[in-house]
This record gives C-alpha cells, structure tokens and sequence, in this order.
C-alpha cells in the first residue's frame, strides 16, 4: 500500500517551483512506494491560506526570502516554518535559502528546526532528491555549504548574547531602531547603548546600520 506524503512547496519564481516539481516527479520513480501530492504557493498569504485549508501537510520546501503578508506578520520561510510547526508538530521542514549568513542559519534552526537546510548554490536534482530521502526516514540533512557556515560561527572569536543577536537580525532584515523595542525587551535608550557596543566590537564606531551589517557579513559573523 502506498503512503500518501502531502507536499507543500513555497518559493516566490515560477521557475523554481516547476524545477522543483521535476525533482519531486523523478523521486517518484524511484519510489513508487509513495503518492506525494505536490502544493505550491508564491508568496506568504497564498501559503498560510494552504496551511489553513489542509488538515496535514507532511512535508514543506520553504525558500526563505519570500513577500511579506499583507498584514506584515509573516515576512519570510522562516515565519512560515513556524506556523507549519505549530499547527503540524511531526511535519519534516526543508529550508532553502540564497542567504550565506550564519546569524540567519542560526535563527532558522533554533526556530524552525528544519530536518533540512540548503542553500541554493548547493542545489542539484541529487541533492533535493537526497535531502527529500532523507527528511521522510526522519533524518537530518544539510548541504555541504550549510554545514560550512555553522562550523565558522562556533569558531568564531566574537560572541553576542541572544538579546545582539536578534537585535543585528533584525537590522539585517530592515527594521528600524524605533522599531527594535517590539522586538526586544528593552527601552529604546538600552537599545541604542547595545548597537553602540556591538558597533565598537566589530570597529564599526560612528558608522550607520547598514554599514555595520555590512561589516558584519563582510566578516562572516552573520
């Protein structure tokens, strides 16, 4: 008997969408034990409205950068793979990003804690089919570049506590100082003293934010 798989796919280009669906289609021939059925979304409402009208998904391919929901609350695969573990608890989550900063990988594995991690330079038909493989024996699989990224944060000289942590994730995705006190608990003034600390250890002194991520990445901190 052949066990049905629910697959969603959510990736913002068409292109990728359908080559990921080929990847999919040629895992089915060599496993004809399984019947996937294959969603695809483009954004993040037309994923939470899939994620509201299923009663099971079992397995979710998430690119990380992807538009933001109309209200605003769901800005990227990272959001959504945190609503799919909510509603789906056993549900296997393969990330797939074109983002090379370890502070990113890192806030996705602590949040989401994705059986899988890619990023899109690794990509092949024999990875995703591997990564596919092994997700649904309940096994973990991260491409070579993944595993890379990871090894040069934990070697890294520089540590930051959690609250510098989200705080420069943050700012890497775009929000603004005065914006930064719905996302931390703390004052804007104890803010401010955090990014001008943070700022003197990467030698970053008087420079603006964007600078300052981009010293930061430049570094291969994030």
């Amino acid at each position: 008997m052949k066990k049905h798989i629910n697959v969603l796919l959510v990736d913002d280009h068409p292109a990728i969408i359908q080559a990921y669906s080929v990847y999919i289609d040629i895992f089915k021939e060599s496993n004809p034990n399984y019947e996937l059925h294959v969603l695809t979304a483009m954004c993040c409402d037309s994923a939470i409205e899939i994620i509201k009208t299923n009663s099971l998904i079992d397995v979710a391919l998430l690119d990380m950068q992807l538009p933001k929901s109309k209200d605003r609350l769901f800005k990227s695969g990272e959001d959504l793979g945190v609503l799919l573990k909510r509603k789906f608890p056993r549900i296997k989550i393969i990330i797939i990003t074109g983002y090379y900063e370890t502070l990113v990988l890192s806030s996705v594995l602590q949040r989401v804690k994705p059986k899988s991690m890619l990023l899109k330079g690794d990509i092949t038909a024999q990875i995703l089919i591997e990564a596919f493989t092994k997700v649904l024996r309940d096994e973990r699989f991260y491409s070579s570049s993944v595993l890379e990224l990871i090894h040069k944060k934990i070697s890294s000289s520089i540590s930051l506590d959690a609250l510098n942590k989200t705080m420069l994730y943050e700012l890497w995705k775009g929000t603004k100082t005065k914006d930064l006190v719905a996302c931390l608990p703390l004052s804007i003034g104890a803010i401010e003293k955090r990014k001008r600390q943070i700022k003197s250890l990467f030698n970053a002194e008087g420079k603006d934010d964007e600078t300052l991520i981009k010293i930061v990445l430049e570094e291969g901190f994030l």
